[in-house]
C-alpha cells in the first residue's frame, strides 16, 4: 500500500471538510487552519439526559385491538391507536465536548501569506499533518489518535524558535475552564435533555438542569521549549520551536504525561497498522492530486480507480478510528459530531444504519472493531427485556427504532410530558424488529470465528432472548403465524379509501427477520446440543411461517399484498432484506429475481437518493453478480453523496454510507454466502487489474486475489492468525 492519504492545498472551511482522527472513544476533527486552528472534539459518553424507565405500561392493553383492526383491514385506525397509546418518550442526543482553538501570533505561525500549504491524513499511520512556510519560517503540526495512550497528541513545530499561540476551549455544553499547571482544565455538566433535531425548536428543547452527566477534559502542554504562561482561561505559548500538547477526557486513565512524543507516536502507529495492514486493495495508481480535485474530476466523469481505493481504506479507517475495544459501537456519525441538537440526536439508529456501520467489519478483516458492538447488543438485550414484559407481555427481548446512550428500548415518538405522538411517526417510531436485526452480525461472528464458546457464551443468550420475543409476538391468522402490528422501516402504503399508513402485519422485512432469527436459534441449539422448549416451538412454527409474495410484474412485495405505494423510490430496500444483508435468499432463483425485479422499479422511481441508501444498492448489486450496477453506485456514492472529506452525505452527514460503501467494494470482490464462496463474484469492466489481499471468507480464512483483464490469475485461500 502507497500513498494512501487523503491531501489538500487549503484548510478547511466546514466540518464536512475536516479531517478526522480517533481512538474509538475520543475523536477530533481538524480543520487546519493557518491563523487559527480549531480542533473539533467529542467523547464518545457524552450525551444528554439520564437513566429513565421510558417503557409504556398502557401500551399491553391497546396489542389486541391493534391487531383485532389490522385484520378487520381499519390500519390507519390502528395506527392512531398505536400513535395515541403505544409510544414512548424520545431518544436523547449524543453531544459535541467542544473546540479546542490555538489562535496563532502573525509573527509566530499566523501570517496571512502562508505558502506550500498541506494539509494530509495518512491512512496508513492514522497521522495527520498541516505545513505550510509564512515569512520565511516553515511551520507542522502533527495530530494523532492514540488507543494505546488513550488520549490525542498535537506536536506544534517552527524552524526557528519563534513559534508563537494562545490556546482556549469553546463550547456549548456548560462547562468552565480553568489554566492551571500547564494544562486547561474543563468541567462542567451535560443538559438532563435535548430535544431531536427533527422536533421544532422551542424553548424547552435544552433543559440543562442538574441531571445530567458530568464532564471532566483536559490539555495539557507535555512538552515546550518556549515561554508558556496561564491567564485565566487561556495558556500563551511564545518563541518556541517545538510544542507538544495532550488531549485527554471524562477522567480515561492516560499513559502520555511523562513518555516521548516519538515513543508515543510509534506505539500509536504500531498499534494501529496490526488492524489497518491485515488488508490491502490495489485498483489502480494514486494520483498525485489533492483528494477533493480528484473527487471533483470524479464528478466530471474522469477515471480513477485509484480513488475508490482510497475510500475503501477510508471505510476501514475510520471503524478503527471509531470502534475499539472497550469503547461504545460507532453512532450515526461515528464519534465526529458537532451540533448540539445532533442529526437525529447522532444515536444508533437500529433499523439499517447501526448494522451498516459493521457489515465490513469482518470481511474486511476488522474483527477487533466489532466488540464494541457485541457489547452494544448484550446491553440493548438486558434493557429489551424490559420493554417486551412491560410493553407487550412478552418474553424475551425487544428493541424498535433507536437506542440511545442509557439504553431506551420502548418505540420513541412523544416529547416530555406527551401521551400521543404526531401523525405518522408510527412509520418509523413502532418497529419491533430492531434489537432482532442487531443479532445477525452477532450469530455471522460465530461463522467467521467458528469459536464456540464464543457461541455458547455470547452469542446464543442474545439471540435466545430475541427469538423467545418473536415466538410469543407471532399470531396465528389464516393458517399463517405472521408479525402484527407490522411495518417497513419508515416506508408507508396507500389504502383502497386513498388514505397512507405504515401498518399492516407480515411485512416481507418482518418476516424475514422473524426466519431468520429462528434459524439461526435453532442451528445454534443443533450446534451445542441445547435442544429446548423453544427450539421445538419455533420448528413447528417455521413451515408456517406467512411467505414471501410477488406482485403483478414479478417483483417482491414488501407488505402482505400488493398496495400502491406513495413513494415507489423509497430510500430503504427493507423488503430485499432477504437478499442482502441476510442470506436467507441465497440459492433461491425466484426470490432472487423478484428481488431484482423490486430493486430496479425502486431505482426507475428515484431510489438509492442517500449516501446510505446507495451505499446498500451497490451491496444488493454485487450479490447479484452484477457488476456494471455494483459499479454504477459505487461512482454514484462517491460523485452525489460524498462530502470533499470523503465523509459521506446522507445528506447531513452520516457514516453509515461509507462504511456500507466498504463493505459493498468488498462484496463485489469475494462473497461468502449460503455456503458457497464466490471470488469476483461481480467485478466491473473498469477495475480491468488489481489485486486485494487479506478479505475473510467465513471458517477462520482469508482470501487473496489476483485479475488482469478482468480475469482471475491466481487466489489463496488460506487460515486466519
Amino acid at each position: 500500500m502507497k500513498d494512501m492519504l487523503l491531501w489538500y492545498q487549503k484548510s478547511a472551511r466546514c466540518q464536512e471538510e475536516s479531517l478526522p482522527i480517533g481512538n474509538g472513544s475520543f475523536g477530533a476533527m481538524i480543520m487546519g487552519g493557518v491563523g487559527e486552528e480549531v480542533l473539533g472534539l467529542n467523547e464518545e459518553s457524552l450525551w444528554s439526559g439520564y437513566y429513565q424507565d421510558k417503557n409504556n405500561e398502557k401500551a399491553a392493553a391497546c396489542l389486541e385491538e391493534v391487531r383485532r383492526l389490522v385484520f378487520s383491514g381499519k390500519n390507519k385506525e390502528a395506527e392512531r391507536l398505536i400513535q395515541n397509546n403505544m409510544l414512548g418518550e424520545y431518544n436523547e442526543s449524543y453531544l459535541p465536548l467542544g473546540n479546542l482553538l490555538l489562535q496563532f501570533a502573525r509573527e509566530g505561525g499566523g501570517g496571512e501569506n502562508a505558502e506550500a500549504y498541506r494539509r494530509e491524513l495518512d491512512l496508513e499511520r492514522a497521522v495527520a499533518r498541516v505545513s505550510y512556510t509564512c515569512g520565511g519560517v516553515k511551520y507542522e503540526r502533527e495530530y494523532f489518535a492514540s488507543y494505546p495512550a488513550k488520549a490525542i497528541f498535537v506536536q506544534l513545530t517552527a524552524d526557528k524558535p519563534i513559534l508563537g499561540f494562545t490556546a482556549s476551549f469553546d463550547s456549548r455544553l456548560c462547562v468552565s475552564v480553568k489554566a492551571e499547571n500547564r494544562a486547561l482544565q474543563i468541567t462542567g455538566q451535560c443538559p438532563e435533555h435535548v430535544d431531536p433535531s427533527y422536533v421544532p425548536l422551542r424553548e424547552t428543547s435544552v433543559i440543562q438542569g442538574t441531571r445530567g452527566m458530568h464532564v471532566e477534559a483536559a490539555v495539557r502542554v507535555l512538552d515546550c521549549d518556549g515561554r508558556i504562561t496561564e491567564e485565566g482561561d487561556k495558556i500563551h505559548i511564545a518563541e518556541a520551536s517545538r510544542c507538544v500538547l495532550m488531549l485527554s477526557a471524562m477522567k480515561r486513565e492516560t499513559a502520555g504525561e511523562n513518555a516521548d512524543y516519538e515513543v508515543l507516536k510509534e506505539e500509536h502507529i504500531r498499534d494501529y497498522r496490526k488492524i489497518y495492514d491485515k488488508v490491502e486493495l490495489y485498483l489502480g495508481e494514486q494520483k498525485a492530486l489533492p483528494t477533493d480535485e480528484r473527487l471533483e474530476r470524479l464528478k466530471k466523469g474522469e477515471t480513477d480507480n485509484g480513488l475508490y481505493a482510497l475510500y475503501f481504506q477510508y471505510g476501514r479507517y475510520l471503524l478503527i478510528a471509531s470502534s475499539r475495544k472497550g469503547s461504545l459501537p460507532a453512532n450515526l456519525q461515528g464519534i465526529w459530531s458537532w451540533e448540539l441538537r445532533a442529526p437525529w440526536s447522532s444515536n444508533w439508529t437500529i433499523n439499517i444504519n447501526t448494522q451498516m456501520n459493521y457489515w465490513h467489519a469482518l470481511s474486511c478483516n476488522l474483527e477487533e472493531c466489532l466488540e464494541p458492538y457485541i457489547r452494544f447488543v448484550e446491553k440493548v438485550c438486558g434493557e429489551g427485556k424490559k420493554t417486551a414484559a412491560v410493553n407487550y407481555h412478552c418474553r424475551g427481548s425487544v428493541a424498535h427504532h433507536n437506542v440511545d446512550y442509557w439504553g431506551n428500548t420502548s418505540p420513541v415518538g412523544l416529547l416530555p410530558g406527551e401521551t400521543a405522538g404526531g401523525d405518522g411517526c408510527v412509520n418509523w417510531a413502532f418497529w419491533p424488529m430492531g434489537g432482532a436485526w442487531l443479532t445477525q452480525e452477532i450469530f455471522r461472528a460465530y461463522e467467521y470465528s467458528g469459536d464456540e464458546d464464543y457461541l455458547r457464551d455470547t452469542a446464543a443468550p442474545v439471540i435466545r432472548e430475541s427469538a423467545l420475543f418473536l415466538n410469543d409476538w407471532l399470531v396465528e391468522y389464516q393458517g399463517e403465524w405472521v408479525a402484527c402490528p407490522s411495518t417497513s422501516p419508515e416506508n408507508r402504503f396507500r389504502l383502497p379509501d386513498g388514505r397512507t399508513t405504515g401498518v399492516t402485519y407480515a411485512s416481507s422485512m418482518d418476516m424475514a427477520i422473524v426466519k431468520e432469527v429462528f434459524t439461526h436459534y435453532c442451528k445454534i441449539c443443533e450446534i451445542l446440543g441445547t435442544q429446548d422448549v423453544l427450539y421445538h416451538e419455533i420448528r413447528e412454527k417455521l413451515p408456517r411461517l406467512a411467505p414471501f409474495r410477488t406482485g403483478s410484474f414479478g417483483q417482491l412485495l414488501e407488505w402482505h399484498e400488493e398496495y400502491e405505494e406513495p413513494e415507489p423510490g423509497h430510500r430503504h430496500a427493507s423488503h430485499l432484506y432477504g437478499l442482502f444483508p441476510s442470506e436467507l435468499f441465497a440459492g433461491d432463483e425466484k426470490l432472487t429475481e423478484a428481488c431484482r425485479v423490486s430493486l430496479m422499479h425502486r431505482l426507475e422511481n428515484g431510489g438509492g437518493h442517500t449516501g446510505w441508501s446507495c451505499a446498500w444498492i451497490i451491496n444488493l448489486f454485487a450479490v447479484l453478480r452484477d457488476g456494471e450496477k455494483a459499479y454504477e453506485y459505487l461512482r454514484t456514492l462517491l460523485t452525489r453523496s460524498t462530502y470533499p472529506n470523503l465523509w459521506d452525505a446522507h445528506p447531513p452527514f452520516q457514516i453509515d454510507g461509507n462504511f456500507g460503501g466498504t463493505a459493498g467494494i468488498a462484496n463485489m470482490l469475494a462473497q461468502d454466502r449460503g455456503g458457497r464462496v464466490s471470488l469476483l463474484p461481480a467485478l466491473p469492466r473498469q477495475f480491468q487489474e488489481g489485486y486485494v489481499r487479506g478479505l475473510c471468507i467465513k471458517g477462520r480464512k482469508c482470501v487473496d486475489i489476483s485479475w488482469k483483464d478482468g480475469k482471475e490469475t491466481q487466489h489463496r485461500i488460506y487460515g486466519k492468525e
